[in-house]
């Protein structure tokens, strides 16, 4: 994201963590900052913290209309001025032994982790295209080894690093690149979100699901 100095860039689930870093940091370099969030509060305290290049960009992936409402606004608001950069960020991690996992769950993590990463870069490939633009999507190395209990948050940044693999290769002939960041453990707010969601995920096991799974429950 080197150019991103020269354009704008988007990025999603900058509330908090790598989202809100890599927001931070961009505006410092000079570039324009679309800071999703999904609390007017959030984009309130980006732009105390980051000066005026930050501008709060409400957005729910999950949500086909948020997304359509929020594209509306950059556009708007972008003008002339070039998209360089498309950071997809936002993500949850929710688990549990798959046997007790309900689909329900699965497909909320995967509105979250992937079908919104996928819809947000369909609608904004054509503003990242005059600027050849790049679009980074952030990964885990979930997505590289599977963990016990973690199926569905695994199962969904394995799906990110082949629609980006795929994607990549569709742009290389237009001069554009889409990358996957494979971070590790990274001590940011998305831990307290998640152990959250895991303690009430395990809240609601069965008895005889917390005495079969007892060994990998242990560091659940």
């Amino acid at each position: 994201m080197s150019r991103a100095t020269r354009g704008a860039v988007a990025i999603t689930g900058a509330s908090t963590g790598i989202g809100k870093a890599a927001a931070l940091h961009l505006a410092s370099q000079g570039s324009r900052v679309f800071a999703g969030v999904r609390k007017s509060s959030d984009g309130e305290a980006l732009v105390a913290a980051g000066g005026e290049r930050i501008v709060p960009w409400l957005i729910d992936v999950a949500d086909a209309g948020s997304i359509v409402r929020a594209c509306e606004q950059l556009r708007g608001e972008l003008g002339d001025a070039p998209l360089v950069g498309l950071v997809n960020n936002a993500g949850i991690g929710l688990g549990g032994p798959q046997e007790y996992v309900s689909l329900d769950d699965w497909r909320r993590q995967f509105e979250v982790n992937l079908f919104g990463l996928v819809e947000l870069t369909r609608v904004l490939l054509p503003l990242l295209r005059p600027s050849k633009g790049r679009v980074a999507n952030v990964g885990s190395i979930g997505g590289l080894v599977g963990t016990p209990c973690m199926g569905p948050y695994c199962a969904s940044k394995y799906a990110v690093e082949g629609v980006t693999m795929a994607l990549r290769l569709e742009l290389q002939g237009l001069g554009m690149w889409a990358a996957t960041i494979q971070p590790g453990m990274v001590r940011t707010e998305i831990w307290q979100k998640s152990n959250a969601l895991l303690v009430d995920s395990r809240a609601k096991l069965p008895p005889e699901a917390l005495e079969r799974y007892a060994g990998v429950l242990a560091g659940f």
